[in-house]
């Protein structure tokens, strides 16, 4: 596909290029159309001053004086007319050579000399032109163009500048032409050969990214949706392997009693029914948290960032916990500076904070407080949310793993919280971190950088 694009890009620039190269025959020749237009209109104008100095000559002698015809012939040869002068029975008065013959030798190589030094070359169109005195027709001059070689250079001249500039173009356009052609297709060459790796099951797989047009572009959103599927088989690996771990226990004791009481070693009481019934309910929990899990995977891959008034966003979080805090007798407060902005998905956001806000209550005593705190760091480029609690506080011991995935200190508790609030943490491109001291509190830190640096 890419050589087919290539050649394709390729005869574009070349069309383009014949186009610019035809563009500038067709100068060409209107440019030479002109010039060839004024020179005749200068040659015309020398006819009209011609012809009106041989009216006048003969005017003045009252006939054909040979003699003074003769010096108008000789002007004519100098401004590069070889004329030939009639009278009105058509018989000619005088012509260039015969003007030539009349002069004196010093005179006549005086002339030669004038006329080598114009470089008059081949003769062109000769045209009749009558002459008139006073109305009545005496005669007509029959004029040559004589076509100066100087005019003639000029316009070898600037045939041959276009035939090299052509010659150069061409050459610069198709050699430029490949090159271009080749810097467009390799990265949709190594996009496309980077893709049938993903299609062969190697993701995470990532081109190199140059420059900011529209193939950086897309080579950006490519690596993102690599790591995105990266990591969503890591994570659907993970899920995998800590769901068989956690349903083999109660699976397990499951049937290690359905087979006892089968073996007629453990008796179908109602004792027995109800750890059944528990184990089964346990199972049922385990289930329904996975695929919460599952959920929030899911969300973490989809996020619908907005740009979000932080402020106003925390005190509305504030007012719905606001009741179950006031309930267990635990002051929740925020601190915020107005006009802090944030940009995140607002439900995974308020996801976030649920879970989060949710351990800080139930680590919290009667009379404890829990601050929800919001602050920007331009510099940084993030903005920061924490909550600060002054509860029992996390044992040393579970700190490290309280991220895990099933990890809990309750009987009761499937350990997904955190785990959650970490996938969509990350999600944004954030970072989640915790600080706790036991029976003085815990902080916990989220920063959530700018829409721009997340990738």
């Amino acid at each position: 596909m890419c050589k087919t694009l290539r050649i394709k890009i390729l005869c574009l620039f070349l069309v383009v290029s014949l186009l610019s190269l035809g563009a500038a025959v067709a100068l060409r020749f209107m440019f030479i159309a002109d010039f060839e237009q004024y020179r005749e209109g200068e040659l015309l104008d020398r006819v009209q001053w011609l012809t009106a100095s041989i009216e006048a000559t003969y005017e003045h002698a009252g006939e054909w004086h040979k003699k003074a015809v003769a010096h108008d012939v000789i002007r004519a040869l100098m401004l590069g007319l070889d004329i030939t002068v009639r009278n009105s029975d058509n018989r000619i008065v005088m012509t260039s050579t015969r003007a030539l013959e009349q002069l004196s030798s010093a005179t006549r190589e005086k002339v030669r000399g004038a006329l080598a030094s114009q470089r008059l070359g081949s003769p062109g169109k000769t045209m009749g032109f009558p002459l008139f005195v006073q109305g009545t027709e005496i005669g007509s001059v029959d004029v040559t163009f004589m076509q100066r070689e100087k005019d003639l250079a000029f316009i070898k001249r600037a045939d041959a500048l276009l035939a090299f500039s052509l010659a150069f173009t061409g050459v610069v356009v198709i050699l430029a032409s490949f090159g271009l052609a080749r810097g467009i297709t390799a990265p949709v060459n190594r996009l496309a050969e980077a893709a049938r790796s993903i299609e062969k099951g190697e993701t995470g797989r990532k081109v190199p990214v140059s420059g900011s047009d529209e193939i950086a572009v897309l080579s950006n959103t490519f690596n993102r949706m690599s790591d995105a599927l990266r990591r969503q088989e890591s994570l659907r690996k993970k899920l995998i392997s800590d769901v068989a771990h956690e349903l083999r226990t109660p699976v397990a004791a499951v049937r290690a009693e359905l087979e006892a009481m089968i073996d007629g070693v453990m008796p179908a009481e109602k004792e027995t029914l109800e750890s059944l019934l528990e184990e089964t309910g346990r199972l049922t929990s385990l289930i329904e948290g996975i695929e919460d899990m599952a959920h929030a995977e899911a969300d973490a891959l989809s996020l619908k960032p907005e740009s979000l008034d932080l402020r106003s966003f925390l005190h509305d979080v504030a007012e719905r916990f606001g009741p179950l805090f006031t309930k267990a007798n635990v002051r929740l407060s925020v601190e915020c500076p107005p006009e802090t902005s944030i940009t995140a998905d607002p439900e995974k956001l308020n996801r976030i904070l649920d879970n989060i806000l949710g351990n800080s209550l139930n680590a919290s005593e009667a009379g404890g407080r829990v601050i929800l705190r919001g602050s920007r760091a331009p510099d940084r480029g993030e903005t920061f949310l924490i909550i600060e609690d002054n509860g029992k506080g996390i044992d040393p011991a579970v700190l490290p793993h309280i991220f895990e995935r099933f990890y809990s200190t309750r009987p009761d508790g499937l350990g997904l919280g955190l785990s959650i609030v970490r996938e969509l943490v990350e999600a944004h491109g954030g970072n989640l971190s915790v600080d706790s001291e036991q029976g003085r509190g815990t902080i916990f830190t989220v920063s959530i950088p700018d829409l721009h640096t997340v990738s």
